[in-house]
This record gives structure tokens, C-alpha cells and sequence, in this order.
């Protein structure tokens, strides 16, 4: 719009003004459809239900309400439509998915359509859609919602027989390895791997050792790497402490990559608290550990101070 010529520049206000107009219209929009949803669903045959409940769902995949009349309305259905249906379903969802990646309701539709054609059709998609996966976690690799996804896809992919346990995990603890790589702040990729190593070395005993120790050279990396990401320092510490137990802990592997790593970025306050962990386990240091909980408490992170205190 101009005036006398000049072209007028909305204010900020303004702009905020049309922003609520048009929030307030979508939510008059969704209110009436949702209502008449709701009060004429007795009416509706289940393939109008289906197309209406859609409309809604493309822009509100969180309305797990209406997810509810889907399920309901596919499993009235005949047998043949019901796999067409099934089949169409995981084309919403992944419709659904791009209004909100991060939709618990839209995820586990995507579950219990995979559930429902496996056990009424035996048609087995689960490898398929770790494709799908990888995709989401290009877009964002710290997406949990997705993560978890996976791991349910991953628990009815898993073979039945010992000798093919140890390459299935091992491939997906290469694909978690080259995720952290592209993120070390990644705690879903940090938490999966401690889930799948638990497995392998489960069905890997001979092999844990090893195992174990290639895992702390992973750790060691990520943390000279970035000292202040708190997502591999969890994981250490769970690996140090759940995986190898204190018996275990080497004095020259573990411990001294830690201390030599704690001159390099003096006052870091998560190496100084693995070290105290770890001194503390192995009865040594105690003065240092000490003076480095005291260092912590008054000037490091004082928000933490009585953590820190009650360790002393």
C-alpha cells in the first residue's frame, strides 16, 4: 500500500497485530472443524471421518484425539481396505511430520500402523523405515523423538540368532559413532550407544575388553575435542563407572588422560569432578580432591555448591 506515492512500512506493531489476526483465525478455523468432529462422529462413515480428521491433522499433528478416531476408523474398516488405509496412513503421518518432527502423537500412529500390517498382513516395513530415520536426523540429529522411533524399529529388527547379534549392533554403533561425529553435543546419540555397547557386550562377553577400551578412545576424543560438552562427559562417566566398575579403572589408561587433559583446561568443571570420581574410587589424591570440590564449590559453580560440599 502507498500513500502519496510513498510505500508504507508496517511498524513492528502492527505486524504483531496481523501475526494474533491470523493465529486467532487458524484456531477459529480449527475449533469449528474439531467440534463438529467431535459432535457428529456417530453420523460420519469411517472414510469421511478419515478425510476430515486429515484436513485437521496437516497443521495440528498433536491433536492426539483425533489420532484416536483414525485408528478407530481404519480398524472398522474391511480387510482389503484396511491395508489400503494402513498403507495411506504412514503417507499422512509423514505429512504430519513436517508441520512437527517432534510429535509424540504422530510417531506412534506410525507405530501402530507398522504393528497392524505386520500382524494382519505380515507385511514387515520396519527395515524401510530406517530410511526415514536417517532423514529426520539429517534435519536435526538431536530430534529424541525420532531417536526413539529408531530404537523401537531396531528392537523388531533384531535378529533371532547369536551369530548375526554382533555384526547388527556393531552397525548401528558405526551409524551412532558417525552421528556424534557430526554433533558431540548429541546426548540422544550418546544415550542410544550405551544402550546398544550394553547389548553387544551382553552378547559379547569374550569380547569386553576390547570392546570397553575402543569405547574410552571414543570418549577421550570427544572430550579433548570440546572439554566443556556435558553430553560426553556423562557418557564417561557411565562408562567409567556403570561398564568398567572402579576395579577396573587403569591408572595409566583412564586416569592419566584426565589429568593430562585437566592441565590443558585448568578450572574445567567437568574433568576436575570426573577426576574427584575418580580419585575418590581409587583412594588417591584425597587433599587434591578436596581443594578442587572447594574450587568448585566458591568459584567454579557455585550454583552447585552444596553438591560439591556434601562430596567433601
Amino acid at each position: 500500500m502507498s500513500v502519496h506515492g510513498q510505500v508504507k512500512v508496517r511498524t513492528s506493531a502492527e505486524q504483531k497485530a496481523a501475526r494474533e489476526r491470523e493465529r486467532a483465525e487458524k484456531l477459529r478455523l480449527y475449533s469449528t472443524q474439531y467440534e463438529n468432529i467431535l459432535n457428529n462422529r456417530q453420523l460420519m462413515d469411517s472414510f469421511n471421518l478419515l478425510k476430515q480428521t486429515e484436513n485437521i491433522l496437516v497443521d495440528h499433528p498433536d491433536c492426539f484425539t483425533l489420532w484416536n478416531i483414525r485408528r478407530e476408523s481404519i480398524v472398522k474398516l474391511e480387510n482389503g481396505k484396511q491395508k489400503e488405509y494402513l498403507e495411506k496412513e504412514l503417507q499422512v503421518t509423514q505429512m504430519c511430520l513436517k508441520s512437527n518432527s517432534k510429535s509424540y502423537s504422530c510417531w506412534y500412529q506410525r507405530q501402530w500402523c507398522l504393528k497392524q500390517l505386520k500382524e494382519k498382513f505380515n507385511l514387515n516395513l520396519y527395515q524401510n523405515e530406517l530410511e526415514l530415520c536417517k532423514k529426520y536426523l539429517e534435519y536435526d540429529e538431536r530430534n529424541f523423538h525420532c531417536w526413539a522411533y529408531r530404537y523401537y524399529l531396531l528392537e523388531r529388527l533384531c535378529p533371532s540368532s547369536t551369530s548375526e547379534l554382533e555384526p547388527f549392533y556393531e552397525n548401528e554403533l558405526s551409524f551412532l559413532r558417525s552421528t556424534i561425529g557430526i554433533n558431540l553435543s548429541n546426548y540422544s546419540a550418546w544415550h542410544y550407544r550405551s544402550k546398544y555397547l550394553d547389548k553387544l557386550l551382553d552378547h559379547n562377553p569374550s569380547h569386553r575388553s576390547t570392546l570397553l577400551s575402543t569405547e574410552w578412545q571414543l570418549v577421550l576424543s570427544a572430550v579433548y575435542t570440546d572439554c566443556s560438552d556435558q553430553a560426553a562427559w556423562f557418557y564417561a562417566r557411565w562408562l567409567l563407572f556403570k561398564q568398567l566398575g572402579i576395579q577396573l579403572i587403569s591408572e595409566d589408561e583412564h586416569i592419566k588422560p584426565l589429568e593430562e587433559l585437566d592441565e590443558l583446561e585448568s578450572g574445567n568443571k567437568w574433568c576436575m569432578l570426573a577426576l574427584c570420581q575418580l580419585w575418590k574410587g581409587k583412594t588417591e589424591n584425597n587433599d587434591k580432591r578436596i581443594n578442587y570440590l572447594e574450587q568448585l564449590a566458591n568459584r567454579i559453580d557455585p550454583d552447585r555448591e552444596q553438591f560439591y560440599r556434601d562430596q567433601i
